[in-house]
């Protein structure tokens, strides 16, 4: 006879989905039945299984990004049809650009001229999804995402430094730009 699962079993089972789920409740409690909230969704679903990715294995799945970038250029256009005004998505198209020259300038820069790896070309992929979201909701949400991104991978350093008791820890930068994009987004209000 197999014995049931207790919830606690379900969850870490399945924590992932767990999460997803939360995060959608929490999406449409902010964002509310706007035209944009597939996008957002689109967004969670790929950003969500995108973040566990890069911080189990540091590496950002080509193919993941753009579906995901895929489902939230969708649901940014359905939202542009539905409004009935293009500025919006003109202004995302402008913030996923801003956002990914930014980093690929930055990964260029420091991979090429100076040897170090600050950026995987993932997290420039990465930054075409960002800045597409945010773009959305004005240019200024483009940077209030990167910093937001920023400081909570600076706090992740930290943290994980004090703990490793050391200077130098290699680190997933993808999961804390989700998650800031993701806190901008549902907060920009």
């Amino acid at each position: 006879m197999v014995s049931p699962m207790s919830l606690a079993d379900l969850i870490h089972k399945h924590w992932l989905n767990v999460a997803t789920a939360a995060l959608f409740g929490l999406a449409f409690w902010r964002i509310g039945l706007s035209p944009e909230l597939p996008a957002v969704f689109a967004f969670i679903f790929g950003g969500a299984l995108l973040a566990v990715i890069d911080w189990r294995i540091q590496r950002l799945p080509s193919r993941i990004i753009y579906l995901t970038f895929a489902g939230v250029a969708a649901g940014l256009a359905f939202a542009s049809i539905v409004e009935r005004d293009v500025v919006p998505l003109a202004t995302a198209v402008v913030g996923a650009l801003l956002f990914t020259n930014a980093f690929f300038v930055i990964w260029l820069a420091t991979t090429k001229f100076t040897g170090m790896t600050v950026l995987g070309f993932g997290d420039v992929r990465l930054a075409a999804v960002l800045g597409l979201l945010l773009g959305w909701y004005g240019l200024p949400y483009v940077l209030y995402g990167a910093i937001a991104g920023h400081l909570l991978a600076i706090a992740i350093a930290a943290a994980t430094c004090i703990h490793r008791r050391q200077l130098y820890v290699r680190y997933s930068f993808g999961p804390p730009l989700i998650a800031g994009t993701l806190a901008v987004v549902l907060f920009h209000a």
